[in-house]
C-alpha cells in the first residue's frame, strides 16, 4: 500500500518497474562493494513483504539476478587480475595466458559467451602492451 501512495500517485508500480529498480539496486550495490544479499537488494528497492506477497515471482528474480551479477563481478575480477598479473610479469598477454591464469577451461571459455568476450575485451584494451 505505501508504494501506492508515495509520491502524491494513485497508481501502483508493475512487476516490471520492480525488476528494473531490482536490477539497477543489484549493480549499485556490488559497484559500491556492499555485501549482497536479499535484504539489502529489498532494502534498496523499496519492496515490502506485501509487494513480495502479491509478486512471488519477485523473490525467484532477485536471488537469480544476484546470482548472476555475483559470477559476473567474480569473472570480472579474476580476468582483471589475472591482466595485471600476466602485464606486471611481461609475459604476453594472449586469449590462452589468461585462460591458465583464471584456471579456466576451455570448455568454460568457449561455452560462457560473456568470458570469451570480456577475454577479447581486455586484450584489445591492453594492446599496447603486447609483445610481438
Amino acid at each position: 500500500m505505501e508504494n501506492c501512495l508515495s509520491f502524491n500517485t494513485s497508481s501502483c508500480k508493475n512487476i516490471e518497474d520492480y525488476k528494473n529498480d531490482i536490477k539497477t539496486n543489484i549493480i549499485d550495490i556490488l559497484d559500491s562493494n556492499e555485501k549482497l544479499n536479499f535484504a539489502l537488494v529489498v532494502k534498496k528497492s523499496n519492496i515490502s513483504p506485501i509487494i513480495i506477497k502479491k509478486y512471488p515471482e519477485l523473490r525467484i528474480y532477485i536471488l537469480e539476478n544476484i546470482d548472476y551479477y555475483k559470477e559476473i563481478k567474480m569473472i570480472d575480477n579474476k580476468i582483471s587480475k589475472a591482466t595485471t598479473r600476466i602485464l606486471a610479469s611481461k609475459e604476453s598477454l594472449t586469449f590462452m595466458a589468461i585462460m591458465k591464469r583464471c584456471r579456466f577451461t576451455s570448455t568454460m571459455m568457449y561455452k560462457n559467451s560473456y568470458i570469451k568476450e570480456k577475454v577479447i575485451k581486455t586484450i584489445k584494451e591492453n594492446k599496447n602492451s603486447i609483445k610481438l
